[in-house]
């Protein structure tokens, strides 16, 4: 099989610059919030602020790891050729056309990339766009629409951008002509690196949002009221409410902390358990859900 890389392109510089910016924020934010945390846990300052500059680093590190995501797949991007099919690569990945399913190649279609391809084109352009005439065409290409390469078959079309384009066309005519000798089923192959099956379950993407925002609320709550919190709480009681224990309120900050790290442990569990019964991953993350309710309960059961 023939490899060709895609022709360079600024967009990858663009999504490394945006990958070391967020990364430098990341680190920043974090640093100021170890700074403020680096004190013993009763002299925390634990309030709204801190709470936003949390949001903000975890936003910025989603952010990265987004950004290297786009680097990686636009360094890996890369289309093959062989005796019975045409196939794009990335990280992992792999997309099939068969040879006999390719109707036509032409060189760009008339099209004006909208506002909203700009986050689809971090890296290089990917995603999925509709012509004016109806045509899906699914993008791989470092270029726009116009610039690119179009494979076009009875399903949907192929936006790619090889280096050497015209050697890339009479190589793939070529192959054309000479015919197939094993029928391919059109389709992704998807890798197993990053999980795909796991993050694309329905029920999974559900219970892990539902998760995640009970979580950040039930935080910025406590975060909300701990000013105002008496230096020493409650938490256990008689049956007649009388206190059994008195503890520094800092410790109130463990309860929503644990539950974070139930999500994370079922979160890892579920990743690897997902290939082999994938009923038991989506368990695992519907549990998670439950977990930050029952925390959320036994935190205000005390504080109220």
């Amino acid at each position: 099989m023939r490899r060709w890389k895609p022709q360079p392109s600024s967009r990858l510089w663009v999504a490394v610059a945006l990958l070391t910016l967020a990364l430098a924020g990341t680190i920043t934010m974090f640093a100021q919030i170890g700074i403020a945390l680096a004190r013993p846990p009763a002299d925390w300052e634990i309030n709204l602020g801190l709470y936003g500059q949390i949001l903000i680093g975890l936003a910025m590190l989603l952010a990265a790891g987004i950004f290297a995501y786009r680097v990686a797949a636009a360094l890996t991007l890369a289309y093959g050729v062989d005796r019975n099919g045409f196939y794009i690569f990335w990280l992992g990945n792999r997309a099939v056309v068969p040879l006999a399913q390719i109707e036509s190649v032409e060189v760009g279609v008339g099209m004006r990339e909208g506002a909203g391809s700009l986050a689809r084109s971090i890296g290089y352009y990917h995603g999925s766009v509709r012509l004016p005439e109806g045509k899906v065409v699914q993008r791989f290409t470092s270029v726009p629409l116009a610039q690119s390469l179009i494979l076009h078959t009875p399903g949907d079309s192929f936006a790619i951008s090889p280096a050497d384009a015209e050697t890339f066309v009479q190589e793939l005519e070529q192959r054309r002509r000479i015919g197939v000798i094993l029928q391919l089923s059109s389709g992704i192959e998807v890798g197993r690196a990053f999980f795909y099956a796991f993050w694309e379950d329905r029920v999974v993407r559900v219970a892990l949002l539902t998760a995640v925002g009970l979580s950040l609320l039930l935080m910025g709550w406590l975060a909300a009221i701990y000013p105002g919190m008496p230096a020493m709480i409650d938490l256990r009681t008689d049956a007649e409410g009388v206190a059994l224990a008195l503890r520094p309120r800092h410790q109130m900050i463990f309860l929503p902390l644990a539950a974070v790290a139930i999500l994370l442990i079922n979160t890892g569990f579920g990743l690897s358990l997902y290939s082999r019964t994938p009923a038991g991953a989506r368990l695992l993350q519907i549990a998670s859900a439950l977990a930050q309710i029952l925390f959320a309960v036994a935190i205000l059961t005390i504080v109220l």
